[in-house]
């Protein structure tokens, strides 16, 4: 997932720790996960999750990072309790990105500064270090960059597992899924995941217009309510779509 945000409280340089983020985090997961998933303390599951969400997210950074974009935090999973700033140089640098784990496992996110003046003059695309001032196909491309690096990881694993030794295999195997998984889950042109922002850049190379802010402000709020009902009050309907897509290659 990509976002753009506007932030004038910047954090110091530095770790910075959140210890209510974590305990909180790790109480929604044995509620929400034990019982019916059997997922509650799974650490493997967690870990290759995280390796996952990390690859989708640094998609992002580095497409980002690839058009000029300036990119203020990228977070793996919700909730974050930890997070490092490096000390911050001039220009648009790697050093400039905030590092961010959470303690909710649900995905990630890629924070793009946005413009803080309403009304300031836009600058030149190529020079711009906003995402908003960039092409609609290279917004298209960075919002697609996550889905792509994941399916990128499941073709690669996919391939080189029947090649493996048995213990490589079993260790990988998990990432190989969770991998797919997340390409599947994040193309859904629902925003704000990555497919409802490929929508929106179709949409605009199509017609010429942007989504007015406020559209996609709404489509933001619908999309969250459906993303939890989807993902939590009827997660049937996700079962459905995995087995699927899962069946076809395992």
């Amino acid at each position: 997932m990509n976002i753009n945000f506007d932030d004038n409280e910047e954090p110091k340089a530095g770790f910075t720790f959140k210890w209510f983020n974590l305990l909180l985090g790790v109480a929604i997961c044995f509620w929400w996960f034990d019982g019916k998933s059997g997922l509650a303390g799974n650490f493997s599951f967690y870990l290759c999750l995280c390796l996952a969400v990390l690859i989708h997210e640094l998609g992002h950074v580095i497409f980002g990072k690839f058009f000029g974009c300036s990119i203020q935090e990228m977070q793996v999973f919700f909730l974050p309790f930890v997070s490092y700033k490096p000390k911050q140089q001039e220009g648009n640098s790697w050093r400039n990105i905030t590092w961010s784990l959470g303690a909710l496992p649900l995905g990630g996110a890629t924070v793009f500064k946005s413009r803080r003046t309403v009304g300031e003059d836009v600058a030149p695309a190529a020079s711009s270090p906003y995402i908003e001032d960039k092409p609609a196909w290279q917004r298209l491309l960075i919002s697609a960059a996550g889905v792509l690096f994941n399916l990128a990881t499941f073709l690669i694993l996919y391939i080189a597992l029947p090649f493996m030794s048995v213990e490589s295999s079993n260790l990988l195997w998990p990432l190989t899924t969770m991998s797919l998984f997340l390409a599947v889950l994040n193309i859904l042109p629902i925003y704000p995941l990555d497919g409802g922002a490929i929508v929106f850049a179709l949409y605009e190379m199509i017609t010429g217009k942007k989504p007015s802010a406020k559209f996609t402000q709404i489509c933001g709020w619908i999309g969250c309510i459906f993303i939890v009902l989807f993902f939590w009050v009827f997660p049937e309907w996700l079962n459905i779509i995995l087995d699927k897509v899962l069946g076809a290659f395992f």
